[in-house]
């Protein structure tokens, strides 16, 4: 994707503090368009234990900004950068924005003792909403820890007394949100120990983590030559890379211990949901999305529905961009019947159940 096939809106109104600034470096390869066609504005922390830390943070978007406005939240240990094909695939119908959030992607990755957190991701997600972006309304796709993302930020919403922007629609995609059920790899496990890690995120690098994921989380995998594999390896090697690994990845142990709740939130909430899954991932197995269907989706009062994307894998914006493209124009305008496949094509995404 070159230059002039993304070329994103410039920066909005940005909340109390944010200063829009331009990048501050280059990519080559597939991220140099990503890259080119953002912008940055700089945020405070709101956590204690950063201390009124202030980062900067990449945010691109892309189509009319008066046509409805779509949010893709990415996840661990990616970026933004994942929703490259849905910015080509939604522009024309949609403002379609996204950001990475500090430690991941493009943003400041910050290692000298500062603290992530899903809590604080929400906020700042809360803020790009209202304040940078300046939206009144919204629909919100997340991805990975993403969806944990945004299940913290829907409390905040839940709560809030006035809200400052309507949340129309919630898609939630592959993702580990009930961790008994999910299959931790060997590379997740090595960063969250507390002792180990240290020694661990020091023989990984860019490019084998990078090759890693196309290898066992797209279908069919990628090769080590693939251009997708490069740029990740870039997105990965952007400041300080692979070190902010095992402080990143303690979201896991965040969600965790509020998953539960997190399901609660889903289950209470107004937003009418969809959840989509691609079936051949291994690490989010497709026990995961039963289980958040059967215990926060199938029995709430709003809409909800549940499709599978039978040949895509965790990284299913990648695999089958264009059916899930065509999906969600399908559940915001006129949803099927359960159950239904959405096209006669083979890999055409299946309706398992809506109520």
């Amino acid at each position: 994707m070159d230059q002039s096939q993304h070329e994103a809106s410039r920066i909005g109104a940005s909340p109390p503090g944010a200063v829009s600034t331009s990048a501050p470096g280059a990519a080559t390869g597939l991220s140099a368009a990503w890259q080119a066609g953002g912008r940055y504005f700089e945020w405070v922390s709101p956590l204690p234990e950063n201390h009124g830390r202030k980062v900067k943070v990449f945010h691109t978007r892309a189509g009319d900004e008066h046509k409805p406005a779509i949010v893709l939240v990415h996840g661990f240990p990616t970026s933004s950068f994942d929703f490259r094909p849905l910015f080509e695939l939604l522009r024309d119908d949609f403002h379609v924005c996204a950001l990475d959030f500090p430690g991941f992607g493009l943003s400041d990755k910050p290692v000298d003792g500062f603290v992530y957190s899903l809590s604080q991701d929400a906020q700042l997600l809360w803020d790009f909403i209202s304040g940078v972006l300046g939206l009144q309304e919204c629909i919100v796709f997340s991805h990975d820890r993403g969806d944990s993302v945004v299940l913290r930020f829907l409390q905040l919403y839940q709560a809030a007394a006035t809200r400052p922007f309507v949340l129309r629609h919630h898609f939630l995609t592959n993702a580990n949100l009930y961790l008994p059920l999910a299959n931790l790899t060997t590379f997740q496990k090595a960063m969250l120990d507390p002792v180990g890690s240290a020694a661990a995120v020091t023989k990984v690098t860019p490019q084998l983590l990078a090759e890693g994921l196309g290898e066992t989380q797209y279908s069919p995998a990628l090769a080590a030559s693939d251009p997708e594999v490069q740029a990740l390896t870039e997105h990965f090697a952007f400041g300080n890379g692979v070190q902010v690994l095992p402080a990143t990845i303690q979201y896991l142990n965040e969600r965790k211990k509020f998953e539960v709740g997190f399901l609660a939130s889903l289950a209470a909430s107004d937003v009418p949901a969809t959840l989509i899954w691609g079936a051949h991932d291994m690490v989010s197995p497709l026990r995961v999305a039963h289980h958040v269907w059967d215990h926060a989706l199938a029995g709430r009062a709003s809409p909800a529905s549940y499709w599978l994307l039978p040949c895509a894998n965790h990284y299913l914006v990648h695999d089958q961009p264009r059916a899930l493209a065509q999906l969600v124009r399908a559940e915001l305008a006129a949803p099927l019947a359960a159950p239904a496949n959405l096209t006669t094509d083979a890999c055409s995404p299946v309706l398992v159940d809506r109520h």
